[in-house]
């Protein structure tokens, strides 16, 4: 009676790891099949990515740096850049213009931005004026710098 359930228990065993082979075996086939068409893809889609860039980049060296595209790279640049869920997300950035230096609240993408925006030649009329009490905030999705209160 027991070498029946054994032999039962060994045949089930033996025919359950045919059939996980069997997957196995077609799982790896049907990855090499599908593989090798995704990187051409991958490097087409890279290069189609990179030729905008090229392009960028010609336009910027060949467009001579005025104050005028200089302050209106630095506003696109603070205002496409003030979103944020978490005050994670958040940076106090120092600004410095010729005559004065701006504390203001970006993203980290947008403090990284205007750290490169070459703003040290424009001469800039006024700054939002900033408590040194002042705190980071992200409020309603948006950094900000927040007076607080004593």
């Amino acid at each position: 009676m027991t070498i029946k359930w054994l032999v039962i228990t060994l045949f089930t065993l033996t025919c359950s790891m045919v059939i996980l082979l069997g997957l196995g075996y077609f799982l790896s086939e049907n990855e090499k099949a599908t593989m090798p068409p995704k990187y051409p893809l991958a490097q087409q889609t890279q290069l189609q990515q990179k030729k905008p860039l090229l392009r960028q980049s010609m336009t910027d060296v060949a467009k001579p740096e005025t104050d005028a595209n200089i302050m209106n790279n630095f506003e696109n640049t603070l205002i496409n850049n003030l979103t944020c869920i978490t005050l994670a997300q958040c940076q106090v950035v120092t600004v410095k213009f010729k005559n004065i230096d701006c504390k203001l609240a970006s993203n980290l993408i947008g403090a990284s931005q205007l750290k490169k925006i070459a703003t040290q030649r424009i001469t800039m009329n006024t700054c939002p004026t900033v408590n040194p009490q002042s705190q980071l905030a992200c409020q309603q999705n948006i950094c900000t710098l927040v007076n607080t209160l004593n």
